[in-house]
């Protein structure tokens, strides 16, 4: 079973300003209730959106404990032995 996880991904647009995306999830629930006879389609749009979110997301720039986590000597408390 697929799993969308689309609260998730509308926190993450909602939290970037993806406005275009949360845009784009409005025309697909609206098209299910105009034609709800078009799941398949509409389950396809949902998918294509969810990797639309996924793909945007991965192209950010990670967190800063992200890059200091793989790389040790970016931390200034174990460079200089300093309480921060």
């Amino acid at each position: 079973m697929l799993n969308l996880q689309l609260s998730l991904r509308v926190a993450e647009c909602e939290e970037n300003g993806w406005d275009d995306l949360l845009s784009k999830l409005d025309e697909i629930t609206q098209s299910l209730i105009e034609n709800p006879s078009a799941g398949h389609q509409i389950k396809t749009a949902l998918v294509f959106w969810k990797d639309a979110v996924d793909c945007r997301a991965k192209g950010l720039p990670p967190e800063e404990q992200d890059i200091i986590i793989r790389n040790p000597k970016m931390s200034v408390r174990e460079a200089f032995g300093a309480d921060m």
